[in-house]
């Protein structure tokens, strides 16, 4: 409201006291004025925009169109703020997101590893298990051995061997074995101690094609009474063995004939 319309009904009227009063209302409204525009040069100021101001009275119609221009670009500038501080929010928030997404898969390929390391040392653990176990069996194989080979006797390659070998494998099978003396004597009245002692002139060689070996005998006796292993009429061990295993059935006992000429 203009001031120098104000209750001037109610003033003495004479024209100097009324001009006096006209003067002082119009500067309070130039006052009023240059307050409403120095509000809207900082509401521009702050928005960017421009505001043209004047102390003329007719110009309030601008002037309040201007203050609304200015309100509305401080509430754009004010949105524009909070979107970009949104977009900042949101921005973080992605890059939170994505750094915990590479720690998770960090963690995880450092797992996956562990856990093909540790496979990896079990195999291994695993492996040189069975190598140690595997040489431990081939080393008690080897010992085995070699305490059967010690705890095997060696017997000489004449005739006397012959007798030691033949008299601990009657032992082994439960035969009564006679001594080496015996045996000796009819290895020597049979073929002189030769195991390779052939006989084709007597009446065996008619009946069963002669005699053979050590203990000159004819194929069918040699077979029936040689032991399982032991069934080469040639070799002399083979053939002291059948002929004990005979004279101990035939005559009850193998010394009976032992030293005796005669056949048996």
């Amino acid at each position: 409201m203009r001031l120098d319309k104000l209750r001037l009904d109610k003033l003495p009227f004479d024209k100097i006291r009324f001009d006096k009063v006209r003067a002082t209302a119009q500067r309070a409204n130039r006052r009023v004025v240059a307050g409403a525009g120095a509000a809207l040069l900082i509401g521009g100021a702050a928005s960017g925009t421009a505001v043209a101001l004047t102390n003329d009275s007719s110009h309030a119609p601008a002037t309040t169109a201007l203050a609304h221009s200015s309100a509305q670009a401080v509430t754009r500038s004010t949105a524009d703020a909070a979107n970009r501080s949104m977009e900042r929010t949101n921005l973080q928030a992605k890059a939170a997101a994505d750094a915990k997404a590479k720690a998770d898969a960090a963690a995880k390929a450092k797992a996956a590893a562990a856990a093909k390391a540790k496979a990896a040392a079990d195999a291994k653990a695993k492996a040189e298990a069975a190598a140690k176990a595997k040489a431990a069996a081939a080393a008690k194989a080897a010992a085995a051995a070699k305490a059967k080979a010690a705890a095997t006797p060696t017997y000489a390659n004449n005739l006397d061997g012959w007798i030691a070998q033949a008299r601990a494998i009657l032992a082994a099978h439960g035969d009564h074995v006679p001594s080496a003396g015996a045996i000796k004597a009819r290895a020597l009245t049979e073929s002189s101690g030769n195991p390779s002692a052939e006989n084709h002139w007597d009446s065996n060689q008619g009946l069963y094609g002669g005699t053979y070996g050590l203990m000159q005998f004819i194929k069918p006796t040699f077979a029936q009474w040689s032991l399982p292993g032991h069934k080469n009429i040639m070799n002399p061990v083979d053939s002291i063995i059948a002929s004990v295993r005979y004279a101990n059935d035939r005559y009850g006992d193998f010394t009976v004939i032992a030293y005796t000429k005669a056949g048996y």
